[in-house]
């Protein structure tokens, strides 16, 4: 068993730390949401939850610590394009990021 000293146990990244850690984000368009609540089912980090009555139901973003991993299977679900991810998920302090390429849209199965 490796042990582990005092101070690499100190530098162990805590995820919920935004210091080690930056949640992605999505912009939902409330204009064309229809509150299907397909996103909501398909979103592995639980990030997004219905708001709303009947009809009047819209999609919304956790606003305290989303587990948001830009994984865009959201707004690859979203029939009405209403969903896209403004920021993505970003490593801090231990991960070297060796190379970042643009966002792109989710391809779409038909």
């Amino acid at each position: 068993m490796t042990k582990i000293s005092l101070y690499e146990r100190l530098r162990i990244p805590t995820y919920d730390n935004e210091k080690y850690a930056h949640p992605g984000r999505v912009k939902i368009d409330l204009t064309k949401c229809n509150g299907c609540g397909l996103c909501v089912n398909i979103c592995p980090g639980h990030a997004l939850y219905l708001e709303g009555e009947g009809k009047d139901k819209k999609a919304r973003m956790e606003a305290e610590f989303p587990q948001c991993m830009s994984c865009n299977a959201c707004a690859a679900m979203c029939e009405r394009g209403a969903i896209t991810v403004s920021v993505p998920y970003d490593f801090g302090y231990h991960f070297k990021i060796i190379d970042r390429t643009v966002m792109k849209p989710p391809r779409k199965f038909k």
